[in-house]
């Protein structure tokens, strides 16, 4: 299905719980659309724009709460992302999409609904700080279970990030659940998938529901 340079390109996004094999999935995705003879651009939120750059020192807790004390409000954190989703689209996935380049995003707003939905405890606010955001042709969710993510972000990074917690994962699968309810009320596309099958399962199922895209 070669790139047709007279049509936008398809905005694909891959979600999940951190661990979930989002990243591994978005990377095959894009490798599997360029050997089809389609124009690929393959991102991430956080993206590495300037905003990006600061939400990612908060993850990781180089840069904390205002005072020096404890971490980021959870509000400033949530709008931080906002901004970063409006400023990647602006800059990088609005004109690749327009060129006619498929863009294959790991993480968009299904992540601020399911995490900071959570952490604010008002979803519906969240909702609305990137009710600007673009929409996805789909948003695929690599369903795994806490357990699973949580012990394979482990044994890929020795520095766990400011949400890799179990507890606090295990939370955030449920919000999850509310986010893509809101999505779907909102007339957008969310396909679930079995985040824990083989990697080569995943990414064949993933190959299955781009294909079937307009």
């Amino acid at each position: 299905m070669p790139a047709r340079r007279d049509r936008r390109g398809r905005f694909i996004v891959l979600e999940g719980l951190d661990g979930a094999g989002t990243t591994t999935q978005a990377r095959l995705l894009g490798d599997r659309l360029r050997a089809s003879g389609r124009s690929v651009h393959v991102t991430a939120e956080p993206s590495g724009g300037p905003v990006g750059s600061l939400v990612r020192q908060v993850l990781s807790r180089r840069v904390v709460g205002g005072r020096g004390e404890g971490e980021l409000d959870a509000g400033a954190l949530a709008l931080l992302f906002a901004a970063d989703r409006l400023d990647h689209v602006a800059a990088e996935i609005a004109p690749k999409l327009a060129g006619g380049v498929d863009v294959v995003s790991d993480r968009f707003t299904l992540s601020s609904l399911a995490y900071q939905g959570l952490t604010t405890g008002d979803l519906p606010w969240v909702e609305a700080i990137n009710g600007r955001a673009a929409t996805p042709d789909v948003t695929l969710f690599l369903r795994a279970r806490p357990s699973v993510a949580l012990k394979r972000r482990r044994a890929a990074s020795i520095d766990p990030e400011l949400y890799e917690v179990s507890e606090f994962q295990r939370a955030v699968a449920r919000s999850y659940d509310r986010g893509i309810e809101r999505l779907r009320a909102a007339g957008q596309r969310v396909v679930e998938l079995d985040g824990e099958a083989p990697v080569e399962a995943v990414s064949a199922a993933v190959w299955a529901e781009v294909e079937a895209l307009p």
